[in-house]
């Protein structure tokens, strides 16, 4: 039991790192287009080709043989995106929703 709380607790935390870590990208990409005027699109552009340029290298470190293992390698990345995505936008979605309740 107690190692189940504690794999818990650990999973937690790690989950808490990431997200640190996420916000940290997202304060830049914010910054971005706040402060030097970027556009929304071509900032979200840029971090989505940053992303895939690295989970390429990512990939490349976790494979003998990467050649082989791409198509499974571009399917498990794709399914975190999309996974994630999804998430995101219903969390948006909850939001607007929230808002536009409180007017």
């Amino acid at each position: 039991m107690a190692e189940e709380q504690s794999a818990s607790a650990q999973a937690a935390e790690n989950e808490m790192d990431i997200l640190v870590m996420a916000d940290q990208f997202i304060n830049v990409a914010n910054a971005l287009v706040q402060d030097s005027k970027q556009d929304a699109g071509r900032v979200g552009a840029a971090m989505r080709y940053a992303v895939a340029r690295f989970n390429a290298y990512e990939a490349s470190m976790k494979s003998n043989d990467l050649a082989a293992s791409k198509e499974e390698a571009v399917e498990w990345f794709s399914g975190q995106f999309k996974e994630m995505l999804s998430d995101n936008i219903d969390q948006y979605i909850a939001m607007i929703k929230q808002q536009a309740e409180n007017k």
